[in-house]
């Protein structure tokens, strides 16, 4: 499946910023089923943009831009070619000890969501990917769309589809919430998250990154673009999953939201620890830039052919 995408950041300043320094992971990597055929980043304004990489690898794009400035826009674009790998990631280039993702990220706030969790996942027994699925399967009943339960699916993205695609979620809300309620740690958890609406769902996959590590298992976040039921989407920011490390498979994707592994239908960027080490950019602004409106607009579709 080759999918292309069309990410903009743009920036409208109240007061005019005398500069900005940027550090933007935008770009994603080749391995084992996941080939970029074309990609490039662009500024509207006239600077020199280097690359690195950070600790886990990821690539990094850097800036500064002298001002004043009343507004900037930064395009990143291009077209991916994916296989079927039905979750499981091979051929990357690792950077850090697995040792790494088994550290805890969750504040103390969260900390009662991750035991929730575990508690609503049941007993680690049986082959690890089986109790991983488990596991994801709570996370996702206790996301789905519900009156308790609505605060997971704000902050994060709204995708709308087209040509004919259905909503995952929509599907699957009525059919969670019936599982969910023969569940005491399903109730519980939407509960946990109803009381904190400052939730996004990027924090809630974190939850279920540090679940995964309390089990044992080296686990990180991913940020990336998805499409659904391969049908062409809109949103105002980036996907985020988690991968788990399973000795007998390696790195397995697994994404909460919609209760699947990233497939061939998905586009990944960068890996983390926690949501800072995957953030889209590092930014600051100075002199002036008291008040930034930043606006995000993702497109990403399926190329036939």
């Amino acid at each position: 499946m080759r999918i292309s995408v069309q990410h903009t950041e743009t920036f409208t300043y109240a007061t005019p910023s005398q500069g900005t320094i940027q550090v933007l992971r935008l770009t994603p990597r080749d391995f084992t089923g996941h080939y970029v055929c074309d990609w490039s980043i662009d500024v509207d304004a006239d600077c020199k943009m280097e690359t690195t990489k950070d600790a886990f690898g990821n690539i990094l794009t850097s800036f500064s831009l002298p001002g004043p400035l009343e507004s900037l826009t930064i395009s990143a674009s291009g077209e991916v070619e994916t296989e079927e790998t039905h979750g499981i990631v091979r051929g990357t280039a690792e950077k850090v000890p697995e040792g790494v993702f088994m550290r805890p990220s969750h504040s103390e706030h969260q900390a009662a969501l991750v035991r929730t969790l575990l508690h609503a996942g049941g007993e680690a027994s049986g082959p690890p990917l089986d109790h991983m699925h488990t596991l994801m399967g709570a996370m996702h009943a206790a996301m789905a769309s519900n009156e308790g339960g609505k605060a997971a699916q704000q902050g994060g993205q709204q995708q709308t589809q087209e040509a004919g695609g259905s909503n995952q979620l929509q599907q699957d809300a009525g059919a969670s919430k019936d599982a969910g309620s023969a569940n005491p740690g399903i109730m519980r958890l939407r509960t946990l998250i109803a009381e904190r609406p400052d939730l996004t769902e990027a924090d809630l996959v974190a939850v279920f990154c540090d679940a995964s590590r309390r089990l044992g298992m080296p686990a990180r976040l991913v940020s990336g673009y998805r499409l659904l039921d391969g049908a062409s989407a809109t949103k105002d920011d980036r996907d985020v999953w988690a991968e788990i490390r399973i000795d007998e498979l390696g790195w397995v994707g697994f994404d909460p939201l919609h209760k699947s592994c990233p497939c061939e239908e998905s586009v990944r960027v960068a890996i983390g620890v926690d949501l800072d080490s995957i953030k889209t950019a590092r930014i600051a602004h100075y002199g002036g830039a008291t008040e930034v409106d930043r606006q995000t607009s993702i497109a990403v579709r399926r190329i036939d052919g």
